[in-house]
């Protein structure tokens, strides 16, 4: 499992595998497919299923979720403001040393008081390593083999889901969250609808579903936890081609939740109105009580034919109870403002991609909210269709995408050459010489053109993609790119920032020259600087003339013109210094490394010692009744054993459960020594009791063997080539071995079970091994080989004899051609 893909959602997460058979999902410690989003900051670090459900609730404040709408978004951004407003935790910005707006940190407080600062970035790296760890224990248990360290079966190929819509700034958080945590090898950032598109081709591709003639057009329409994304993808044989795509991260399942949780929460306060000292929105334990049960409802409601469903909420606030029915009709009411806002993108996405709804061929949904019933129906009406189709998992798509992918890019697999022609969703500018009022831009032809910037990568272009544009310049200047004012109609909010890079690039000042800058949309989407290139013209001497050559050229008529002098293009790179906003310095990394390095640490610790308290706990609770009972291990215990055993256990509990609550490992593996010590003895003479019977017999019936073999072997002609020295050795052997066990079972016989025995199992064994070196040699021992003797020489022939007549010998076998062999037919009697 060492090629993956990821979808990060905003509640739950998903990773896949590609492996011989194709692509499998990865179950969960408990079994499940969907991994909670969530990432708990206690006295130890707990991620994914380890908080699911009422942990989640229960520790609000240090159980941090959401972390997909605020990766690399700047703390006084909109979007992050608002997504701050719906989180119960603390978000406190943090500094970058480069300078620029602040970032979003989640601050923790552990049950010591002490405050740590964590930027948002780290946390979703913990869950994409917390996901890489899954991987790499169900390898483990997959291949069966003894790794002590499941670390070293970690994920090593990754392909991680992001959704379109996302700036470079948050693309190049979810690099640096992921480097943070050590994740090795992200192949590459793919998008969502992308990955959920190439799921749906490639096994069709296999099957011969598409031709090249006629593409095939498909919608998909995903809505996730907090997003709704329309998207047209074109297939054809070996390649697949997204021509469209549009998103609307204002609509998603959980605002669906709030229709029914805002709902809810008005109720409480009519019936309760009076009794409640504040209103429950204020509460963030008691909301997000609200919202699980308004999102077991809304499951409730999906299905056809479901008119209503029961809400019951034990002690939701000061003590009080809440039980209420809802209606479907109610919610698909209260539900309209969203409803409307499902069209919009649909009819975007067909008219940029210049279809209607009759080019398409089908219509897949997918997304956990897709199977909202009513949510379905709109989207029927919108498209003027009888049926959506269904044969995605509407959880599962985008990981098996991208661990496809994933394997299309890894050196670890062979697989058919796959085209996948991408869709940038936000349209970039670069910019020079902004203090200016006009910059120079020199044009395809050469000739200079009146320009301060360029749309360099346009809505809807494919990447990775290198563009350039080519400039005159002397001295150092700088160039920038951002993104083009038309991006606010593509969903890049007006307050966010819209800088993604800015350069200075080092000409040589003096005579203006023409600059070649090389920009680049590598293979995440992110934008960089591929390189800057001094462009300059050389003419080249030719060399002299040799002798000869020199002779003809003075015959050559005059008036003759010269010959041209050759060009040649020299092109020098520039050195050239990047700032990003947003961007953390290698050293802030390094950083923010130690910090997570020293978490893992105090993991592994508490770990360790719960382990070890599980540990001490079991063996109190396992001993307490065996150690005093004659049919367990009371046999083998004196008297005094046991009250000295049965007082150390009571004294070992009480202070596990009072003083040892907190007690460090080393600690409690001292006490757990401590009774081993008492309790180890009467363990090991039950196992004794147990074993040593059959070590007994297994030794005698080895002796039995080889003294039956001894009385047959003497008297049989087969075994002549055995000394009588080696049948002595062997027959010593087994007298010798023979009279140990009737000793040993005479002292045996006369001691009680609650004494250490006279001998042990592994002695017995030890006996029957030194038995088996000893004889087992001699009994296999060869035959040795019969002596073969050599052939006698013929008599030499007279020198004087005439020679032999070589027509009498026998001719060679005919062939057709000199050399040639052939085969000897056999002949066969037929029936």
């Amino acid at each position: 499992m060492s090629v993956v893909g990821l979808d990060i959602g905003l509640q739950n997460c998903v990773i896949a595998a590609a492996g011989r058979g194709g692509v499998d999902v990865i179950l969960n410690g408990n079994s499940n497919r969907l991994n909670p989003a969530m990432v708990n900051f206690d006295d130890s670090r707990k991620m994914g299923e380890q908080v699911a459900g009422s942990t989640s609730i229960s520790k609000f404040k240090t159980c941090i979720r959401n972390m997909k709408r605020l990766v690399g978004l700047a703390f006084d951004d909109p979007r992050a403001q608002k997504e701050m407003k719906r989180v119960p935790y603390e978000c406190v910005p943090i500094p970058h040393a480069s300078g620029g707006p602040p970032s979003v940190a989640v601050k923790v407080t552990n049950s010591e008081g002490e405050d740590t600062i964590i930027p948002i970035e780290q946390v979703l790296g913990m869950i994409v390593h917390h996901m890489g760890m899954i991987a790499a224990k169900k390898a483990s248990e997959a291949s069966g083999s003894n790794v002590t360290d499941v670390a070293a079966l970690f994920p090593q190929d990754w392909v991680i889901a992001i959704p379109p819509y996302y700036t470079d700034a948050q693309r190049r958080a979810v690099l640096n969250g992921c480097k943070i945590v050590g994740i090795p090898g992200v192949q590459r950032l793919m998008h969502e609808n992308t990955a959920t598109a190439l799921a749906y081709g490639i096994f069709k591709d296999i099957r011969k579903e598409f031709t090249k003639e006629k593409p095939t057009n498909v919608m998909f329409i995903d809505m996730g936890a907090s997003a709704y994304t329309v998207t047209i993808a074109a297939f054809e044989p070996g390649k697949l081609t997204i021509k469209s795509c549009n998103s609307d991260d204002s609509v998603g399942g959980r605002d669906f939740d709030d229709v029914i949780g805002n709902w809810i929460a008005e109720k409480f306060v009519e019936k309760y109105g009076k009794k409640l000292s504040c209103a429950p929105q204020s509460k963030p334990k008691v909301m997000l009580k609200i919202l699980a049960a308004a999102e077991k409802a809304k499951k409730t409601l999906s299905p056809q034919g479901v008119k209503e469903a029961s809400i019951n909420l034990e002690c939701l606030m000061e003590d009080l109870d809440f039980n209420i029915m809802f209606k479907k009709t109610d919610y698909e009411e209260m539900s309209a403002p969203l409803l409307s806002k499902l069209e919009a993108p649909i009819k975007k996405t067909l008219e940029e991609a210049k279809l209607t709804t009759a080019d398409l061929s089908s219509v897949e949904i997918v997304g956990g909210s897709t199977r909202i019933g009513f949510l379905k129906k709109k989207l029927q009406e919108i498209l003027g269709i009888e049926t959506l189709s269904t044969t995605m998992n509407a959880d599962e798509s985008v990981s098996r995408g991208a661990a496809l992918q994933s394997a299309i890019l890894s050196p670890r697999f062979k697989v058919l050459p796959y085209e996948i022609v991408e869709y940038g969703s936000l349209p970039v500018k670069l910019a020079w010489d902004e203090d200016k009022d006009q910059g120079m831009e020199v044009a395809a032809d050469g000739t200079d053109t009146p320009a301060n910037s360029v749309v360099m990568f346009t809505r809807g272009l494919n990447f990775p993609i290198v563009r350039r544009v080519t400039l005159r310049r002397d001295g150092e200047f700088k160039v920038s790119s951002s993104y083009d004012a038309s991006a606010t109609n593509y969903g890049l909010d007006a307050g966010s920032t819209q800088q993604i890079c800015n350069w200075s690039i080092k000409a040589p000042a003096g005579e203006e020259k023409k600059i070649r800058v090389n920009v680049k949309q590598d293979i995440h989407g992110i934008v960089q600087m591929s390189s800057a290139q001094m462009v300059e013209e050389i003419e080249e001497e030719e060399a002299p003339p040799a002798k000869e050559e020199a002779k003809a050229g003075e015959e050559a008529k005059e008036g003759e013109a010269p010959a041209e002098k050759k060009k040649k293009v020299k092109r020098t790179n520039l050195d050239y210094t990047e700032t990003k906003p947003l961007e953390w310095t290698d050293a802030e990394i390094t950083k923010f490394t130690q910090t997570e390095t020293a978490l893992r640490n105090t993991d592994r610790i508490v770990q360790e010692t719960s382990d070890m308290r599980n540990e001490l706990e079991s063996y109190i609770y396992d001993m307490r009744d065996k150690i005093t009972m004659d049919s367990s291990l009371g046999a083998y215990a004196t008297q005094a054993e046991k009250d000295a055993f049965v007082k150390k256990n009571e004294d070992t509990e009480n202070w596990l459960y009072e003083d040892g609550f907190d007690a460090q490992k080393d600690v409690l593996a001292q006490k757990l020594g401590e009774l081993k010590k008492l309790g180890g003895p009467v363990e090991k003479r039950a196992e004794e009791a147990q074993a040593r019977p059959i070590a007994v017999a297994s030794l005698q019936k080895n002796v039995e063997k080889y003294k039956k073999w001894l009385a047959d072997a003497q008297a049989n002609d087969d075994f002549a080539h055995i000394t009588e020295e080696e049948f002595s050795t062997c027959h010593k052997k087994c007298d010798e071995v023979s009279n140990w066990v009737y000793e040993m079972l005479d002292k045996q016989g006369s001691l009680a079970q609650n004494v250490d025995p006279a001998f042990t199992a592994a002695e017995a064994n030890t006996k029957n091994k030194g038995l088996s070196n000893v004889c087992s040699p001699i009994v296999h021992k060869p035959k040795p080989k019969p002596k073969v003797e050599a052939p006698k020489e013929e008599p030499k022939p007279a020198a004087d004899a005439p020679a032999a007549d070589k027509s009498a010998e026998p001719a060679p076998m005919e062939t057709d051609e000199p050399g040639e062999k052939k085969e000897d037919k056999m002949e066969v009697d037929e029936a």
